[in-house]
């Protein structure tokens, strides 16, 4: 008697990569400089591709979030579209105020408490010493708070903690 058996699988789908988050800096000083940059050139676009996009966030901040969780019941959707609206409207705000103001970078600092998690963190309370025109120094917050990963910084949120 012969017997034959065969083995059935689905092909494995192709495992894809992520993408890496682009537009990043070595330190808090050099996304401070980028934040004054884009307010100095009054370049709104500019000052948004500062933050994390909803993929960067999707595939880099949401899996290791909290409200990620299962038992949570929270969509993705919902937590990206309440912190992208705040943190648009803050931004919005931050333009209105300081764009084209000509500040000088001095100084850039985190006051408030850092948040680790597996692979990254997230620092906020920025604040931003600038000089303006009449060579008096402002302490500013321009942007609320930085994402720190594999060494590199990026603006998380222009929402201003209170």
């Amino acid at each position: 008697m012969l017997v034959i058996t065969a083995a059935c699988s689905t092909p494995a789908e192709p495992t894809r990569a992520i993408e890496p988050i682009t537009i990043t800096f070595e330190s808090p000083d050099t996304v401070a400089r980028a934040v004054i940059d884009a307010l100095n050139g009054r370049d709104l676009a500019r000052l948004e591709a500062l933050a994390l996009t909803e993929q960067e966030f999707r595939s880099h901040v949401w899996p290791e979030l909290p409200a990620s969780r299962p038992e949570r019941n929270l969509p993705f959707d919902y937590v990206w579209g309440q912190m992208k609206q705040r943190s648009d409207s803050s931004m919005n705000q931050i333009y209105a105020r300081y764009a084209g103001r000509r500040l000088q970078f001095v100084q850039a600092r985190f006051t408030g408490e850092t948040t680790k998690y597996e692979s990254f963190e997230v620092r906020r309370s920025s604040e931003i010493v600038a000089r303006d025109e009449s060579g008096t120094d402002w302490v500013l917050q321009l942007y609320g708070s930085a994402l720190v990963k594999d060494g590199r910084y990026k603006v998380f949120s222009f929402v201003v903690d209170e």
